[in-house]
């Protein structure tokens, strides 16, 4: 009785050895050694695993960036501090990085943009844009169904009167909402300081963009004639301000007679309450 548990158990445990004794051999023959400039670098990394770099995270990050040694690859989360500091470390002279925060292209609230039908269906803005171009009767805008929000980790957007608002304090500057908004209305912009934008992503002619938005773009050319940097050109009736030029005189916010130019601080950006 007592030889037939014993068996079993020794064999199992003759098994295991080997098996374990295979397992070290294995780990010794092909252990790679880990270049200690990549901890080094994972440690600083803020470590948000955003994927505004087109990684997975971080640490796929760091490892591209210690081999490559590419000044190009920087961590717009991170901003120009870490970016010097991960330069220090590798030896190499980064590339300037600002951070970075999304506003939305789209002032068009229920109040303020027309709307054809309420909409009862999936939460998903690329099914509607399928189906039909929205409940809005302008085919540019927000369509406020939250493909962004899914795509954001971190909790960043948010959906109010009908279109996407932004919360800067969680948003880390990835992008990832950008891709995920079939309007393209979703735009990075420089943190600080703050720029004025055009909150609007219509291509239609002003008389017909203002039957169905009391604050899209009409193209009338006023900001573009008043702007002293030349930094705001209209193309496909609709007015687009360089950021690289804007000198942030608000001289154009004061002759747009739409409203539709704002500071990027008030692009529908809520604070935490």
């Amino acid at each position: 009785m007592l030889e037939s548990i014993l068996i079993p158990v020794i064999s199992l445990g003759d098994i295991a050895f080997v098996l374990g004794l295979c397992i070290v051999f294995v780990s010794k023959k092909f252990y790679v050694q880990e270049d200690p400039l990549l901890s080094t670098v994972i440690d600083l990394l803020p470590g948000a695993n955003c994927g505004g770099c087109g990684y997975p995270g971080c640490s796929q990050f760091a490892a591209a960036l210690v081999e490559k040694k590419d000044p190009s690859m920087v961590c717009t989360f991170g901003g120009p501090e870490i970016a010097q500091k991960i330069g220090s470390a590798l030896g190499i002279q980064m590339s300037e990085t600002e951070p970075l925060v999304c506003t939305v292209r789209c002032h068009g609230t229920d109040n303020v943009a027309k709307v054809t039908a309420n909409y009862h269906g999936i939460k998903d803005c690329w099914t509607v844009k399928i189906a039909f171009h929205g409940t809005k009767i302008c085919p540019y805008g927000c369509l406020g169904l939250g493909s962004c929000i899914s795509a954001c980790d971190y909790g960043a957007l948010s959906l109010k009167d009908g279109i996407i608002n932004v919360n800067p304090d969680r948003c880390t500057g990835c992008g990832l909402c950008v891709d995920a908004c079939p309007q393209q209305v979703l735009e990075m912009q420089p943190r600080e300081p703050w720029k004025y934008y055009v909150a609007c992503s219509s291509k239609d002619k002003g008389a017909l963009t203002m039957k169905y938005c009391e604050v899209g773009c009409i193209g009338c050319k006023k900001c573009e004639k008043i702007c002293p940097t030349d930094a705001i050109k209209v193309e496909n009736f609709c007015a687009t301000i360089d950021q690289e030029k804007c000198s942030a005189c608000g001289l154009c916010a004061e002759v747009c007679p739409t409203n539709s130019i704002v500071l990027t601080k008030d692009s529908r950006i809520i604070k935490e309450s």
